[in-house]
């Protein structure tokens, strides 16, 4: 027995070791129910002859807490005592009594069931002592040899649960073992099939990725042939001729406005009297000069005589000296006007004419194909991101598996440190 010559310092001799051997995971689950079954055997033998001695003892015990319930007084004891140890004999015989319901008898050789039994039978016995030790003093002085019967008896009985104990302690390890080995090859089995689906689904996004490559590689070279056949070169030129009709409007708007920014000091001056009161414009003079000023190529030309008027009267408050210069810019841009607008007007509807022939070209194709491929690039990312997230978990589902496989073959040593597991690849 195992738990014996641990406790007597016994070495296995050379002939009772086993060779080392390989047991591959898949045929644990037996192994480890051939070895449960012997260590239970080993059990049930090492604690067959404690079955009697607990029966007897709980017998004995039995019969002397009977004893010290009914026995009588003898000897001379001043009545107060006798008085206070009869009360006290009461609980002594009363908790003695549920101990030994309480304790009842042991019936089964199963590890646990004996390991729960001790544990009990030891709190209850506890219990016991602590409840009884003071009312004993009193009923021992009074009924000293059936109290020393009880004592012995409840030693007695303590002495078969300390024998329970080292035998509980001697094969604590190996139950302990076979517990780890049981929840270790589940926790394996289930990581095991955690790292099989991740792989798969790992594999899955990989292809995807290529495939996702692939069609990206197939629209890349369609972009590059769509660009280098007529419609794109068409388009190309379509596009020089807009951004050129664009820059003839820009200039045209900016020597239109050029015409009003010597009077646009005036002109704001002029709102801002009108606005507080302290000069009145006509309504449609008004509206022109806040189209001056804010989109000179709207402008009718009528405004001119009208401005010219304003700065001639002697109510506006501005010095002669800038009304002189002012009416001089108004001269001067009223004679520049019609040209400039003119200009304005030719190169806005070119441009207007550019960029309708520009939307009306077909940019569907390459509008498609630009759409296409920047949205496979996105999912191709996306699916890449998923894949980097993917191989950090397997790292750890690997890292965490070869741990339990560590304490696993840590647990399987403990029962037989021949046997060396043979993992799943």
């Amino acid at each position: 027995m195992k738990w014996i010559k641990k406790l007597l310092g016994k070495q296995e001799s050379s002939s009772e070791k086993t060779a080392s051997n390989e047991v591959g995971f898949e045929k644990l689950p037996a192994w480890l129910e051939e070895n449960s079954q012997k260590i239970s055997s080993d059990i049930e033998k090492d604690v067959s002859g404690f079955f009697r001695e607990l029966e007897v003892a709980i017998s004995e015990l039995k019969e002397s807490n009977s004893r010290l319930l009914e026995a009588k007084v003898e000897g001379n004891f001043d009545i107060r005592a006798v008085k206070r140890a009869k009360s006290n004999r009461e609980n002594v015989t009363k908790q003695v009594g549920v101990f030994i319901d309480k304790v009842g008898v042991l019936e089964s050789t199963d590890f646990r069931a004996l390991k729960v039994y001790h544990e009990s039978a030891v709190q209850n016995l506890d219990t016991c002592l602590e409840h009884m030790s003071q009312s004993f003093r009193y009923t021992r002085a009074v009924f000293p040899q059936e109290s020393k019967d009880v004592t012995e008896s409840l030693g007695k009985l303590g002495k078969v649960l300390n024998k329970l104990r080292e035998t509980i302690r001697g094969y604590k390890q190996e139950m302990d073992a076979i517990e780890a080995i049981s929840t270790g090859m589940n926790g394996i089995q289930e990581l095991s099939a955690s790292i099989k689906a991740e792989n798969l689904e790992l594999e899955s996004k990989k292809r995807k990725i290529q495939a996702l490559r692939d069609e990206i590689a197939r629209t890349g070279q369609a972009l590059e042939e769509f660009k280098k056949g007529e419609a794109w070169q068409n388009l190309q030129n379509l596009q020089r001729e807009v951004d050129i009709a664009r820059d003839r409007l820009k200039k045209a708007e900016t020597g239109l406005n050029y015409l009003f920014l010597p009077l646009s000091g005036n002109l704001s001056k002029i709102k801002k009297l009108h606005e507080c009161s302290r000069y009145t414009l006509k309504p449609e003079v008004k509206q022109q000069l806040d189209t001056c000023l804010e989109s000179p190529a709207n402008l009718d030309p009528s405004f001119f005589p009208a401005l010219q008027k304003v700065f001639e009267d002697p109510a506006l408050d501005i010095q002669a000296q800038k009304k002189e210069k002012a009416l001089t810019q108004v001269r001067s841009a009223f004679s520049g006007f019609e040209e400039k607008k003119k200009e304005y007007i030719e190169a806005q509807k070119a441009f207007e004419v550019k960029k309708a022939e520009f939307s009306s070209s077909d940019t569907g194709k390459l509008a498609e194909l630009e759409h296409k491929e920047t949205e496979l690039l996105a999912r191709a990312r996306l699916l890449e991101e998923e894949v980097e997230s993917s191989e950090k978990k397997l790292a750890a589902l690997n890292e965490e598996l070869r741990s339990k496989e560590v304490e696993l073959q840590a647990s399987v040593a403990v029962i037989d440190s021949s046997v060396k597991i043979n993992f799943l690849p």
